[in-house]
């Protein structure tokens, strides 16, 4: 098509003064060639783009009944259900033993529902169950509350160091 156009199109702006001659329109043959042409790359691209809308209908649904299952995930934390509690306690929480209510959708975070992260660690809930920066927060909580556990042991023990006797 472009060679098509290319060539006649040089021809014709040659003889632009003396205008256009019957050598330097295309034949009747060449003309109704392109057109056929024409057709089958209109028809398709008419079934590419039935294809593309297909896909991208399909893709739409996806999509909303991903929405309605995020949605359908965070009503119980927005409604001020059972684990309403739970959830303002954060890792930290005096009891460490509750659960946070109903687990996340596969490849959530528990505690900030983030789909994606650099890396998946461990939380309350088990392996690859926090993102990456709820994962680190929790750690260093959970590190903390250690250390302060050992420290209390230690203070109220009954054993102290030796003393010099000098």
């Amino acid at each position: 098509m472009s060679d098509f156009a290319r060539r006649y199109g040089d021809r014709l702006h040659q003889t632009v003064r003396s205008g256009p001659t019957p050598s330097t329109l295309p034949g009747l043959v060449e003309v109704e060639d392109m057109m056929t042409k024409s057709r089958l790359q209109l028809d398709s691209l008419s079934k590419i783009r039935e294809v593309i809308v297909a896909q991208q209908l399909a893709y739409d649904q996806q999509a909303a009944e991903q929405r309605q299952q995020q949605k359908a995930y965070a009503e119980p934390i927005m409604s001020g259900g059972p684990h309403e509690d739970d959830m303002k306690s954060g890792f930290a929480g005096s009891d460490p033993k509750k659960r946070r209510g109903r687990a996340a959708p596969p490849g959530r975070c528990h505690s900030c529902n983030r789909a994606e992260t650099p890396e998946w660690r461990r939380g309350p809930d088990g392996a690859r169950t926090l993102c990456n920066a709820c994962g680190l927060h929790y750690a260093k909580l959970t590190r903390k509350q250690n250390n302060a556990s050992k420290n209390a042991a230690v203070n109220n023990s009954n054993l102290r160091p030796k003393e010099n006797m000098s």
